[in-house]
């Protein structure tokens, strides 16, 4: 009879011990903030399709209306990550979030972003004098120093407004701006009016405005393999894409809010970037950090933020996690 016993035991022992060693670990969440552009929906293509999943990470996407709305959530630490640009990627640390790191290049603006005038305003030397809508802490303030500076003026040239992408049309309805820095979904709504016109754009500067994905050093710290898990997560939606374009682009073109030819066309603006494109951008990190100071020196011409360019942390994952 002890002997059965015993033997009992030993059975709910090793069953309750090979429970234990068959559950896995859930890998940790980390929220990302994204905002409404073209480029990055090749991201939330890969968390809908459960490539995210597939490769083993727990991501949570934050959607937000603006570049400086996922910018304003990321430095008050509500998610661990953002799709921005290299503008934000810069500030962030100096306006009091955490350290950054870029773990991903997914497309170049080529055209994408706009600088839109009423249709009396034929080029940027007419805006002088004029007022400018942007946004003032973000990408906004960036294209249009660059824009003024290359056609010979300066930011004090022109009457800078505070205007966030949302609320682009409605500054232009109200007579509240006479030019707006925009992007795709927004721009096309304030194109559709016919009265206004684009007098610039990123082709006019190229690969200076390049978007990125970026999350806390400290998810990297924790994490090692995070970058080759969420690459690879990207590949598996680039693929989809080029093996079923009808499909991926009527799916990425309803989450922005337009047809799906007008998704096509705004792809036009820019240049996708596969995972070999980007790790030979990855690979030159001095070209890298060299853009990183020359983005930084107009941020701080502008009066957007105030630190030492020159001493600019690595905001680039050098070493490519295997």
């Amino acid at each position: 009879m002890l002997n059965m016993k015993f033997h009992f035991v030993v059975i709910i022992l090793s069953m309750i011990l090979l429970n234990s060693c068959s559950k896995v670990e859930s890998p940790p969440l980390i929220k990302i903030a994204t905002n409404p552009w073209p480029g990055y929906e090749f991201v939330h293509l890969a968390y809908n399709n459960g490539y995210f999943e597939e490769v083993g990470l727990n991501i949570e996407l934050v959607e937000l209306g603006s570049l400086s709305d996922a910018q304003t959530t990321y430095v008050a630490g509500h998610v661990d990550g953002l799709t921005s640009t290299l503008i934000e990627v810069i500030q962030a640390e100096a306006l009091g979030g955490k350290p950054l790191k870029v773990i991903a290049f997914p497309d170049y603006s080529n055209g994408g972003d706009v600088i839109i005038a009423k249709g009396d305003i034929n080029d940027i030397t007419s805006l002088k004098g004029k007022r400018v809508g942007c946004e003032v802490s973000s990408l906004g303030l960036f294209i249009l120093q660059r824009a003024l500076v290359k056609y010979g003026l300066t930011l004090d040239d022109v009457k800078i407004v505070n205007v966030e992408q949302s609320n682009g049309l409605d500054a232009f309805k109200n007579d509240l701006v006479d030019a707006f820095v925009s992007y795709p979904p927004m721009s096309l709504n304030i194109l559709k009016h016919q009265e206004n016109q684009v007098i610039f754009d990123t082709s006019e500067i190229p690969y200076e405005v390049l978007d990125t994905i970026a999350v806390s050093t400290d998810i990297l710290i924790k994490t090692p393999d995070f970058q080759s898990k969420f690459l690879k997560a990207w590949e598996m939606a680039i693929n989809f894409t080029s093996q079923h374009p009808i499909k991926a682009y009527e799916i990425m073109a309803k989450r922005e809010g337009i047809s799906s030819q007008e998704f096509q066309d705004a792809l036009a603006g820019m240049v996708i970037l596969d995972v070999e494109k980007q790790k030979v951008l990855f690979a030159d990190n001095r070209k890298l950090n060299t853009m990183a100071e020359t983005v930084c020196d107009i941020l701080v011409e502008s009066k957007a933020i105030f630190r030492d360019c020159q001493n600019l942390p690595n905001l680039f994952v050098t070493k490519q996690s295997q």
